[in-house]
């Protein structure tokens, strides 16, 4: 079985792909710091969410019931509009999972649902990372892969920067907030993009100014491709978190400098054309997780990737001298 590799440097760079890829689950709730029904059912939801963290959750406050929402009254035009977009303005809580309002009931969300959704596959990849470029601005690299045979058209690219945590002492006596919305980097429906073609990436740029008020440590950055027929949520990508800026004098390597070799791979991956010795390298999983750590020798490093199933890894390399960046 092949494996495909891709290098990364904190921010994700380009990768090949091949078939499909595994989904992201997303569930949007809508919620208000004036509401007592969302006090008293709240946090069982946070519970049920904290059983599974490879979902992405974003909270959307709409300014009804309650207009004095201290979340909406930061944001009114955007969080209402991302209500409105799901008709569901004007009831709290509730909660959009994979893009689909889920209809009213006695638990926002519960574990057979969310059961359900997991362990899906789609034919595109969503990866979102972020730099901060300024003492007070960031930069958000998205990039929407094409992996497998796309059967539908067209679709759009919601992006947005959330708060994880928030603390504040709600009204209705909530304090703790989880993955409050911010700012919307598209138009709150999506912008319609178009997808690139098999193995192929669409890759999509944003800069943002932060707030005096959020926490920059806190904030990430989510991207969901959606149809635009139906609102359904094909895939989705969470940053892991903000790039503070370069203030070490670290130089960026020209790409050309670092090559690897054969991708896809079977048994052997080949590092080659960086002069240094000593420079550690990981390999990560689709989740971010560490598979390999090793370390370059003074040319060419040879690493056994033999007994990793087949899929998509990222490989990552950077040491006090450079740091690589290839596309």
């Amino acid at each position: 079985m092949k494996k495909q590799i891709s290098t990364l440097f904190a921010a994700l760079l380009t990768t090949l792909l091949f078939a499909q890829s595994p989904k992201t689950v997303v569930v949007e709730h809508f919620t208000n710091t004036r509401c007592s029904i969302c006090a008293s059912k709240n946090p069982g939801f946070y519970q049920t969410m904290s059983n599974y963290p490879q979902v992405i959750h974003i909270a959307i406050h709409p300014s009804a019931p309650y207009s004095n929402c201290y979340f909406n009254q930061q944001n009114v035009a955007e969080n209402d509009g991302r209500t409105n977009f799901y008709n569901a303005y004007g009831s709290t809580p509730r909660a959009a999972l994979n893009g689909m309002l889920l209809p009213i009931g006695g638990t926002i969300l519960n574990n057979t649902t969310l059961d359900t959704a997991l362990g899906q596959t789609s034919p595109i990849l969503v990866t979102v990372t972020e730099q901060q470029i300024t003492t007070d601005s960031v930069r958000i690299r998205v990039v929407v892969h094409t992996t497998g045979s796309i059967q539908f058209t067209p679709v759009k690219l919601f992006v947005a920067v959330t708060e994880e945590p928030v603390n504040y002492n709600a009204p209705n006596g909530e304090t703790v907030h989880h993955d409050v919305f911010r700012k919307a980097l598209t138009d709150v429906a999506g912008n319609a993009f178009a997808l690139a073609a098999l193995n192929d990436s669409t890759v999509l740029e944003y800069t943002y100014y932060v707030n005096s008020g959020w926490v920059m440590s806190n904030l990430r950055t989510v991207a969901f491709v959606q149809k635009s027929s139906n609102k359904y949520v094909l895939n989705a990508g969470r940053s892991e978190g903000v790039e503070a800026m370069n203030t070490t004098g670290i130089n960026q390597v020209e790409a050309n400098a670092f090559n690897i070799y054969p991708n896809p791979v079977a048994d052997y991956l080949i590092i080659s054309g960086y002069a240094n010795a000593g420079m550690p390298i990981k390999v990560l999983d689709i989740s971010g997780r560490v598979i390999l750590e090793r370390t370059l020798n003074e040319n060419t490093t040879q690493i056994d990737v033999s007994n990793l199933q087949s899929g998509i890894y990222f490989l990552q390399a950077a040491n006090t001298t450079g740091k690589f960046v290839k596309q």
